[in-house]
């Protein structure tokens, strides 16, 4: 599962014709705290985007939170992890929304715990929280997160 993913982009060209300005690997993959891949497939600071051109946001860096009134969009593939490994807890200011696209996650809060399948959404609102994958295989989720200072 942690093959490069296919990302594919468009924008306006100078005469406000829709064009794709990105076609291939997504060009961004970093290392989540718990070890996994995150490959970062769009970013906004929050600021308006024209749509016009090209500045390849990802590009730019990466942190766990999106900008403060922006969002990020990624994919991370959590891998199983040994019975009683330590789960990186954090908070973030952000509402995220998060769906189970591929095997079984165990989401922790700080004195509970649910365990997610393949199709499970979890609306995450900027409290403390971790992710412990107990199953033998790889579980790949989809994150939208979008900046929410009024969580954090």
């Amino acid at each position: 599962m942690t093959d490069r993913l296919r990302r594919i982009v468009t924008a306006d060209d100078s005469d406000g014709r829709a064009v794709f300005v990105a076609d291939g690997p997504n060009p961004h993959v970093w290392e989540a705290p718990d070890g996994g891949p995150v490959f970062e497939l769009w970013a906004d600071d929050g600021a308006s985007d024209s749509g016009v051109g090209f500045d390849d946001p990802v590009l730019r860096g990466s942190a766990l939170a999106p900008p403060e009134r922006g969002s990020v969009f990624r994919i991370v593939d959590f891998a199983p992890r040994a019975p009683g490994e330590q789960v990186h807890m954090h908070r973030t200011p952000s509402l995220d929304y998060c769906y189970v696209i591929e095997g079984d996650i165990v989401a922790v809060l700080d004195d509970e715990e649910r365990r997610m399948s393949t199709g499970d959404v979890l609306v995450q609102r900027g409290t403390n929280h971790g992710w412990r994958n107990e199953s033998s295989k790889m579980c790949r989720m989809l994150f939208v997160l979008i900046g929410a200072p009024s969580l954090g």
